[in-house]
């Protein structure tokens, strides 16, 4: 957030940071532009997603993955949500990052994409902030 925006309300429908963290089931949303050249690929390979990809997600305890597309004065932005339903978030994402077809299918997807400005030093997606939840 930037330093002109409202500062978060916390209520029923928006939980606490502390709640969040003790929450069995952590909820990740972010995004990140998309190439329009390159949506046509970026398509394919979500269409015909490698199995191993699929499995190292399961394996890092990432369950609801979805990638949702819109368009905005002319450009594109992919929106990504994720449950993780593990107990040690920080190291199932750096273990997920280390196996080979991973880093291959970043290779192939990262290409397709454009960071956002305000994006954080060695990340890729932009995270958002939760303002409503309703389970």
């Amino acid at each position: 957030m930037d330093s002109i925006s409202p500062k978060a309300v916390f209520g029923p429908s928006n939980p606490s940071p502390i709640e969040r963290v003790e929450s069995k089931v952590k909820r990740f949303a972010s995004v990140i532009g998309l190439c329009s050249e390159k949506e046509a690929y970026y398509r394919e390979l979500h269409a015909n997603v490698w199995p191993s990809i699929l499995e190292h997600i399961k394996l890092a305890n990432l369950q609801n993955f979805s990638i949702h597309l819109t368009k905005i004065e002319g450009k594109k932005y992919l929106f990504s949500y994720y449950e993780y339903t593990g107990t040690h978030y920080e190291e199932d994402m750096k273990l997920m990052g280390t196996k080979p077809e991973m880093q291959r299918w970043w290779e192939e997807t990262s290409p397709c994409q454009f960071l956002l400005p305000n994006t954080k030093t060695g990340q890729q997606w932009q995270e958002m902030e939760m303002l409503f939840r309703q389970d």
